[in-house]
């Protein structure tokens, strides 16, 4: 079977898209400032300062979204190899997750969702969300498990949607 390896930390933003957002956190950010300052300041009174909370908003959901694509994620891979399957993703506190071939039971794989059900011989199960990753990856990452369980004679069970609860 081959190896597969996914590098997530890699960048998903250029250089170029991580300054533009910096730059329109920039501009909502002065152009808050400006806005709150127009009735005290500069007499402007039939603008209140209150309408200054659209700006400094934006420039919030702007900022956070700029301050994840330019915070450098370390050591987040997925990799299916002969032995295991590992894991180390998300976005806060990445935990890595390892399982072995010879403890999985059962896939339980949705087709209408980018996720994976493991479930173990011992009676637990374990849910693997690929939603927040590129289609691309999702898809490839989901192919592979599916060949590897066929290789190894583990049974994959096809659904449409998995439970909430799941």
């Amino acid at each position: 079977m081959e190896k597969l390896f996914f590098n997530l930390s890699e960048e998903e933003f250029t250089k170029e898209r991580k300054i533009l957002l910096w730059i329109f956190v920039a501009a909502f950010f002065i152009g808050g400032v400006y806005v709150a300052m127009l009735s005290p300041v500069f007499g402007v009174h039939h603008i209140k300062p209150i309408l200054s909370l659209a700006p400094f908003g934006i420039s919030l959901v702007v900022g956070i979204i700029a301050a994840f694509a330019t915070i450098k994620r370390t050591d987040l891979f997925f990799l299916v190899d002969d032995d295991k399957i590992e894991f180390r993703y998300g976005i806060f506190k990445p935990k890595k997750h390892s399982f072995l071939w010879t403890e999985i039971k059962e896939f339980v794989m949705p087709r209408k969702q980018r996720k994976v059900k493991i479930l173990f011989l011992n009676g637990s199960s374990y849910l693997i969300d690929l939603s927040w990753l590129q289609r691309k990856k999702s898809t490839l990452i989901r192919k592979h498990l599916y060949h590897a369980a066929r290789s190894k004679n583990i049974n994959v069970i096809k659904v449409l949607l998995l439970p909430k609860e799941a």
